[in-house]
């Protein structure tokens, strides 16, 4: 797996690079490439001091280093065309400093631009036990169950499906009714069910404890809502396949606003 780890400042971005040096050492064949972006004036000198003492905070035997210089969204663009990551990451501080106070624009402007998968890092989490896969988006949903599964085989992580299905009355809104529901849709012949009996074969062949559940209401506030109950250390969602194209609702409505205000890292896939 490749990763093109990108900040700007430290100590901000210290949490950033030890959480993708830990995703980058659950495959032995992990390629790091490290990337500084110098601010207008900035002596290349300090940029490449700074690239040092990151690379010392990822302890990984084999880092390649990075330097950019100007605006770092078209720089990270710039540098992830030529380098084809397969993940690229990146801090909530950085994204936030893009445009004061505006970060789900910017952060849409990288997940819908980049040809890779973006990781998201928020918070100071140390370990992979726990991962949320959020089933959405038809042409991605295969790619999303595969990515979340690769991880959580490699990390001996645990992972939860959840798909958010539109609201019900209240009277049909209890645990026990929506358990019921499950059942009942797993049962039948539509696209989600099928997709979802697909999701839980492909973790079992692949050795990884999976829990499936499905909630009723709004698809952002669900997924948030499970993050913060279940105590995740990632969450897995969606991008739309094409940059630059408009998009599923599920990328347009859900997937920046999770990204946002998620409180532990997102993983955005974008397929192969």
């Amino acid at each position: 797996m490749k990763l093109l780890i990108c900040f700007r400042d430290l100590p901000y971005a210290e949490t950033t690079i030890r959480y993708a040096g830990m995703i980058g050492g659950l495959f032995p064949d992990s390629e790091l490439v490290l990337l500084s972006v110098g601010r207008p004036g900035e002596a290349p000198d300090a940029v490449e001091a700074r690239l040092a003492q990151g690379a010392r905070l990822l302890d990984a035997p084999v880092v390649r280093l990075r330097t950019g210089h100007g605006e770092v969204l078209p720089e990270i663009l710039r540098l992830a065309a030529e380098e084809r990551p397969d993940i690229i990451v990146v801090g909530s501080r950085l994204l936030r400093t893009l445009l004061e106070g505006l970060m789900a624009t910017v952060t849409d402007k990288v997940v819908d631009r980049a040809r890779a998968s973006v990781l998201v890092v928020r918070g100071r989490k140390t370990a992979l036990r726990r991962i949320l896969v959020a089933v959405g988006g038809r042409e991605l949903r295969r790619a999303v169950v595969e990515q979340g599964t690769r991880l959580a085989k490699a990390a001996g992580a645990e992972v939860t499906l959840l798909y958010v299905a539109d609201p019900v009355p209240a009277m049909y809104a209890g645990l026990d009714a929506m358990e019921e529901r499950l059942a009942e849709l797993l049962q039948s012949s539509t696209p989600i069910a099928s997709h979802l009996r697909w999701s839980a074969q492909h973790l079992d062949e692949m050795g990884v404890s999976a829990d499936l559940k499905m909630r009723h209401g709004v698809a952002t506030n669900e997924i948030l809502r499970e993050i913060v109950v279940g105590g995740y250390d990632l969450a897995v969602i969606g991008a739309r396949s094409v940059p630059g194209v408009v998009g599923s609702v599920f990328m347009k409505r859900v997937t920046p606003r999770v990204v946002e205000l998620a409180e532990c890292p997102v993983l955005v896939v974008r397929p192969g």
